[in-house]
């Protein structure tokens, strides 16, 4: 398989993975796109490779700098912006997950409360607030392992990682 087919094949496979999780397909291209790129590109460049118009592809490139996946970079001398992945976008990925699943722990304890404050308490009331309870228990205890995670994860192999791409080529073991 060639290089441009290797992307193309990424940048459809994210696509349709972001599609699968509720995003934007143009999301995950984007993403992918900037993933395989050394270097910074301009929101020109994004549209081109992606045959894409530019207003959408800038519409979705402020969306994911929002999520702290993408950052806008400086190039001196160019008056365009620019766009590269984070450094760590996929640890920041897992975090943005992680704090949707926060959201449904919070549901959990909301719905909980509100099912035990009912006055008249029947079985299906007892019923709700019982299974309140073990949602907000179980997104507390994946908080507490996405967490442990995240943390191992930028601590030990991130670092590690890094390290590898600073030596010279031919001599990563």
């Amino acid at each position: 398989m060639t290089k441009p087919e290797i992307i193309q094949n990424l940048i459809n496979a994210y696509a349709e993975a972001y599609q699968n999780l509720g995003y934007s397909s143009l999301m995950g291209k984007i993403v992918a796109l900037l993933i395989a790129s050394p270097e910074p590109m301009s929101l020109d460049e994004i549209s081109g490779e992606l045959q894409m118009s530019k207003g959408p592809v800038s519409q979705i490139a402020r969306k994911l700098k929002e999520h702290r996946l993408i950052e806008k970079v400086w190039i001196p001398g160019e008056r365009k912006d620019y766009y590269r992945a984070v450094e760590d976008i996929f640890g920041q990925a897992f975090a943005n997950y992680a704090s949707s699943m926060r959201r449904n722990q919070r549901l959990g304890e909301e719905f909980e409360q509100l099912s035990k404050a009912v006055p008249a308490q029947d079985e299906q009331t007892r019923h709700l607030a019982t299974r309140m309870n073990e949602m907000k228990l179980f997104y507390e205890m994946m908080d507490e392992s996405n967490r442990a995670f995240l943390q191992n994860w930028r601590d030990n192999v991130k670092p590690g990682l890094e390290e590898l791409q600073d030596e010279p080529a031919g001599k990563q073991s």
